[in-house]
């Protein structure tokens, strides 16, 4: 809980002097009045880490209280899909598509709506089963032979739900219309993400480094190891690369790049070879890649737990 505390205090301390020092040395007459736009990546981003906090607490009540956020937070999407983003007409008339592949956006978008919905209502499901159990859970700050600690898993759980959040505001921004009130504001927030994810991901790397690891799990072959590794490591290149991509690409155009109330200028002069070659990067390239390494990964631990019976794996992140 004091981690969490300092965390978010460190966040909010950032997002706030951004909004104070960065309206006063840009112009910000594009941005939505009072900073709206970074008061809503403050609250996303905050409302991840209580989460991520609260589904690994020791107290089982605060647990399903996670869990109830969590569902909230699927919930919330596919409502902002269903209520909103459909009556804005972008899905059957965007932004003039720039390759063939833009196309397949609104099918996305439909596709992790349902999901956040499905997603969502088998939480609650989660959430009334937690709600019968009165077991605490034994968790440490530090990693232990068996499982990961609050530390890694706060981590872990924080990247995991902004990045999820990320994806959908990333491609709707993508296909609302030039000229459109509110499309510099959606970048602002999936642009804010996007750096602290790269940020948190960095810090993850290192306490990996720094923390024991827990022992690999028992029951699983050789390959399932291995592969299981290199999912992990693919997603950890993936997660710096395309924050980091989606920095370049911006840059070339000559875009800022935002990060709450401050906006970071391009590092270099606009190149339009340079926004074809990055954009395809970042826009098709790594996105694809990390839908089927991410639907690898999930799609790997409910294997282990339907089908294996190996609760252990999903235990040393979650139990």
């Amino acid at each position: 809980m004091i981690l969490m505390i300092i965390v978010s205090s460190v966040i909010s301390i950032i997002a706030l002097l951004s909004m104070i020092f960065g309206e006063a040395v840009q112009d910000l007459s594009e941005r939505l009045p009072g900073h709206g736009e970074s008061i809503i990546s403050l609250a996303i981003i905050l409302s991840s880490l209580f989460t991520a906090c609260f589904i690994n607490h020791r107290s089982p009540k605060i647990r399903v209280f996670g869990t109830l956020l969590a569902s909230t937070g699927c919930l919330a999407v596919a409502c902002w899909f269903f209520l909103f983003i459909i009556n804005t007409g972008f899905l059957t008339n965007p932004k003039p598509y720039d390759t063939p592949l833009d196309a397949f956006k609104p099918t996305l978008l439909w596709f992790q709506s349902i999901v956040a919905l499905a997603v969502g209502i088998g939480l609650l499901c989660i959430a009334y089963k937690q709600s019968r159990s009165c077991t605490p859970l034994p968790l440490n700050n530090t990693n232990d032979d068996t499982k990961y600690g609050l530390v890694a898993r706060v981590l872990h759980w924080t990247t995991a739900f902004l990045f999820i959040l990320m994806i959908p505001l990333g491609i709707f921004a993508t296909i609302i219309p030039e000229g459109t009130p509110y499309r510099i504001e959606y970048y602002v927030v999936h642009k804010t993400i996007g750096a602290l994810i790269f940020i948190l991901v960095i810090v993850r790397l290192a306490w990996k480094l720094y923390s024991h690891q827990p022992k690999p799990t028992s029951g699983l072959s050789a390959f399932e190891r291995l592969l299981s590794k290199a999912v992990h490591t693919v997603l950890y290149f993936l997660l710096l690369a395309i924050p980091v991509s989606g920095f370049i690409m911006t840059s070339y155009f000559g875009a800022p790049t935002y990060l709450f109330g401050w906006e970071v200028q391009p590092f270099w002069q606009p190149s339009e070879h340079g926004v074809v070659i990055w954009g395809v990067v970042h826009k098709y390239l790594l996105p694809y890649l990390i839908y089927l390494v991410l639907g690898a990964h999930i799609l790997g631990a409910l294997k282990h737990y339907l089908f294996d019976k190996q609760d252990k794996v999903l235990v040393k992140i979650l139990g």
